[in-house]
Formats: structure tokens, C-alpha cells, sequence
């Protein structure tokens, strides 16, 4: 199970992920699946237990995400 952050850009990917990683967070940089239909081709992975975590840095220092997916079994679930 992970979380899917995407993104705009791939510069959103980059700012998002050195946000993240300076506030402690372990992130995974993926390509986007097929099944979700994104931006610049690439998402952040993190546990589901840091989804809120995640979600406040971002906001916090103002780095854009477009949606968040729950991914589980080959599944993906828009949660926001």
C-alpha cells in the first residue's frame, strides 16, 4: 500500500520531493501508472501513514500537487 502524490510538472516533482525529504519524510519518486492519467509522468510515493504529514509540509511551504491516489493490489483510488 503507498500513497500517489502527482504533479503538474516535473519541477513540482522535484520542489515536492526536497520538501518532503528536508522535513525527514521517506519518499519514492515513481513514473505515473497508466491507470492514472497525470500531468508530467511522474508522482511521489509515501506510506498511507504519512499521507496527512505530507499533505501539511506541502501546504505549509506552498508546494503543488494536482491529486492524491491510494494504491493498493494494482489498484488506484482518487482520494483527493
Amino acid at each position: 500500500m503507498e500513497i500517489y502524490f502527482t504533479f503538474p510538472s516535473t519541477s513540482a516533482v522535484i520542489t515536492a520531493e526536497q520538501v518532503l525529504i528536508a522535513a525527514g519524510m521517506k519518499v519514492k519518486v515513481r513514473p505515473v501508472p497508466g491507470a492514472i492519467r497525470a500531468g508530467c509522468g511522474l508522482c511521489l510515493a509515501v506510506s498511507p501513514d504519512k499521507q496527512k504529514e505530507a499533505m501539511d509540509i506541502l501546504k505549509e511551504k506552498s508546494a503543488e500537487y494536482s491529486e492524491i491516489y491510494f494504491v493498493q493490489d494494482g489498484t488506484y483510488t482518487r482520494i483527493q
